[in-house]
C-alpha cells in the first residue's frame, strides 16, 4: 500500500498529554507511527485533552479537535460531531470505549484493546460496538482470547503489540544513584519490581513477593527488593514488612517519576513481578531494554511482552517454588550481555517494528475493502 498517496485515517483517542498513563503513551505513539507512515501530521479528536495541553510540535500542521475544554458531559457529542467529517477514509480508536459511537458513525473503524477494558464486557455497548469494528487490535494474546470469549460475532483480529521508547530505556550509566538514594549497601543484590501499590491489584504479585522475602533471604541475604510504585496499599506493605521482619532488606520509594525511571532499573540486579493481570506489561519490556533479567508470569500478557521467554524468564505466578528459583538462577549465573538483550527488544518492539508492523496491518486489511 502506498501511504504516501492515500488520505490518512481519524485518530480517536481518551487523550494524549493532559494525564499519562499507558494508554496516552500507547496512543502518542500510534500517531506517530501513522504521521511517519502518511508523511503527514494525520487528525486526531481528543476526548479529554484542551490544546493548551499539547506540545507545539504535536499540534503544528494537525487537525486537531479537542474535547477538554467542554464539561464532561457535552464532551461525547462534540467528539462525535468531529467523527462526521467525511474527508478520512476511517477511524483507528486507540481505546474500546468509543466502539458503540463509531458503530453508529458506519464509518470503517479499527480499534485497540488494551487488557482488562475489555475482559468482562459480555452483552455490554462495548461488546456491541467491537462487534462491528473492521479489525480489532489487541495489544497481547491473552487481551485477545479473553477478549474473543466476550463477543457474539468475533471480527478479524490482529494482535498489535505494544512499542517502548528504544533511546531512553537503554543499558546506559545511571545518572540517579539509587542505592545511594535508597541507602542500600554497596554489594546489595537489589530485585526490582513496578506496579501500582494500590488495594484490587493483588493479582500483580507483590504480595506474594513480600511473603517470600524471609525464605529468599535466607538463601540470598545481600537480596534487597525495591517495591516502586505508589498506590492506597502501601502503608500496608510496610507494615506487613515490619512484622515479617524483613523491613531493613526492602525499600518502598513511592512514586517514580519517568524522568528517573530508566536509571532505576539500571541501578538494580533483576526485575521480578509474578503478576496474573497483564494485559501487556510494558514493565518488563522496558526493564528487560535496560538490560536487566526479567522474571514475570505466565498466564497473562508478560508472555507477549517477554516474546514467549525470549527476553526474560517466564513462571507459575503463583508457585513459590519456581519463582524461588528464578530468583536463585539470576542471582548464580552470568546474566546476559544488557546491549545484546536491548537491541533484542529493540529489533521485536522498538519504533520501527510497531510503525511495520501496524502497515502491514492496515495494508491487508484496507486492500480487501
Amino acid at each position: 500500500m502506498n501511504f504516501n498517496a492515500a488520505k490518512a485515517p481519524l485518530v480517536l483517542v481518551p487523550e494524549l498529554f493532559r494525564v499519562t498513563g499507558g494508554v496516552q503513551v500507547f496512543s502518542r505513539r500510534m500517531i506517530e507511527a501513522l504521521d511517519d507512515l502518511y508523511g503527514e501530521p494525520v487528525p486526531v479528536v481528543s476526548r479529554n485533552d484542551r490544546r493548551s495541553d499539547c506540545p507545539d510540535d504535536f499540534l503544528a500542521g494537525r487537525a486537531f479537535t479537542p474535547c477538554g475544554p467542554l464539561p464532561e458531559k457535552l464532551r461525547k457529542f462534540r467528539l462525535m460531531a468531529a467523527t462526521l467529517f467525511n474527508g478520512v477514509p476511517f477511524i483507528l480508536s486507540t481505546h474500546p470505549h468509543f466502539a458503540p459511537w463509531l458503530k453508529v458513525r458506519k464509518k470503517p473503524y479499527f480499534c485497540v484493546t488494551h487488557g482488562i477494558d475489555v475482559w468482562n464486557i459480555k452483552g455490554s455497548k462495548i461488546a456491541d460496538g467491537l462487534e462491528s469494528a473492521k479489525c480489532l487490535l489487541p495489544v497481547s494474546r491473552y487481551t485477545a482470547d479473553r477478549m474473543a470469549g466476550q463477543l457474539n460475532e468475533v471480527p478479524p483480529i490482529e494482535i498489535f503489540p505494544n512499542t517502548f521508547d528504544e533511546t531512553r530505556f537503554t543499558p546506559a550509566e545511571s545518572k540517579t544513584d539509587w542505592r545511594e538514594k535508597l541507602d542500600l549497601p554497596a554489594d546489595a543484590k537489589i530485585m526490582l519490581s513496578m506496579c501500582r501499590v494500590a488495594k484490587g491489584e493483588e493479582g500483580k504479585g507483590y504480595h506474594r513477593l513480600l511473603a517470600m522475602m524471609p525464605e529468599l533471604l535466607k538463601k540470598h541475604p545481600n537480596l534487597h527488593w525495591v517495591l516502586g510504585g505508589k498506590g492506597n496499599d502501601l502503608e500496608n506493605v510496610r507494615r506487613i514488612a515490619k512484622k515479617l521482619k524483613v523491613d531493613e532488606n526492602c525499600r518502598f520509594p513511592g512514586f517514580v517519576s519517568d524522568e528517573t525511571l530508566p536509571d532505576l532499573y539500571r541501578s538494580s540486579d533483576l526485575f521480578v513481578l509474578p503478576s496474573k493481570k497483564e494485559g501487556f506489561g510494558i514493565v518488563f519490556l522496558e526493564a528487560a531494554a535496560t538490560g536487566l533479567p526479567v522474571v514475570a508470569g505466565n498466564r497473562d500478557g508478560s508472555v507477549d511482552a517477554l516474546a514467549d521467554g525470549a527476553l526474560g524468564t517466564l513462571v507459575d505466578p503463583e508457585n513459590d517454588e519456581e519463582i524461588s528459583s528464578a530468583i536463585g538462577d539470576i542471582l548464580r549465573n552470568e546474566p546476559r550481555d544488557r546491549q545484546e538483550l536491548h537491541h533484542d527488544c529493540a529489533t521485536r518492539f522498538g519504533k520501527t517494528a510497531f510503525r511495520d508492523r501496524l502497515a502491514d496491518i492496515l495494508t491487508r486489511h484496507l486492500e480487501k475493502s
